[in-house]
């Protein structure tokens, strides 16, 4: 029994740990191969002065979007993305996330994220020709950008692809049919998790701040094969107008614009120029 308790401690110390230590995962995209214009090779501060490298492009009218990767992500993580926008006029931001500066490569998964998505809105904000900022964020990205956009309401929109909707019963699996051991295990990640990142899994938690938004528009879009994982309908049902949801038949987690890209660019670009319509 000691045994199983103690494979029990390391397994889920070993998970806890792979999950806030993601690094960073390039992709190997860089501008110079992609329809995107004069971009500018730079570095954005986070909250606490760690230095993100990032791609700004300045806009043609006015408003810039700021791109949020996956966990682990850089900033090259989201510049296909960024092309379809600055093909139509928006500028962009494209950020690493924390874990690609920070010395052991820790994540918070979305709690100092959102810290360090204030600070980009700032920088962003102070830049010439730059009136109006929203966001646009995949996975941690996008539970990065509801969070960060429910207490900033300098960021004036947002589209969020295929993130959690709460970090501590997703881990914990609420809801589910959960083996006395395999609730062990998950309470366990969970005090793991706040050992190796000082925060809270329960404050981490896009679908009870989402409301918050409101009356700033948001686009939820998810795979049709990850909505019921990603609690899609329910999100969309706790945030208040005006909302979207775009459900991509066919598809899994990510990938959205490769599987369907006519239509996210129909969703994504209609969403914005809605947004700051003159």
């Amino acid at each position: 029994m000691l045994g199983i308790i103690g494979y029990t401690l390391i397994a889920s110390a070993a998970y806890a740990h792979g999950l806030t230590h993601p690094g960073c995962q390039g992709l190997d995209i860089v501008p110079g191969n992609l329809d995107i214009g004069a971009i500018q090779d730079i570095v954005v501060p986070s909250h606490d002065g760690l230095r993100l490298r990032a791609w700004y492009l300045p806009p043609e009218k006015n408003t810039v979007i700021i791109l949020l990767p996956g966990l682990g992500g850089s900033r090259d993580g989201m510049l296909n993305e960024g092309t379809v926008l600055a093909q139509h006029g928006y500028g962009i931001l494209a950020t690493d996330l924390r874990s690609c500066a920070h010395p052991e490569g820790l994540s918070t998964l979305g709690y100092l994220e959102a810290a360090d998505l204030h600070a980009a809105t700032s920088w962003v904000l102070d830049q010439p020709g730059v009136e109006h900022v929203a966001v646009l964020g995949f996975s941690l990205g996008g539970v990065t950008s509801i969070l960060a956009a429910a207490e900033n309401p300098r960021i004036e929109a947002v589209v969020a692809e295929g993130g959690f909707y709460d970090l501590a019963d997703d881990i914990a699996n609420t809801g589910g049919q959960n083996t006395i051991w395999q609730r062990i295990v998950q309470k366990s990640i969970l005090l793991f998790f706040r050992r190796e990142t000082n925060v809270n899994a329960t404050d981490i938690s896009p679908i009870s701040v989402i409301g918050q938004i409101s009356p700033r528009p948001i686009l939820l879009i998810y795979g049709e094969l990850e909505t019921d994982e990603g609690h899609a309908r329910q999100q969309f049902s706790q945030a208040d107008s005006p909302k979207e949801l775009w459900i991509v038949p066919d598809c899994g987690h990510g990938g959205y614009l490769q599987v369907a890209p006519d239509e996210w660019e129909h969703h994504v670009i209609s969403f914005f120029d809605k947004a700051f319509a003159d």
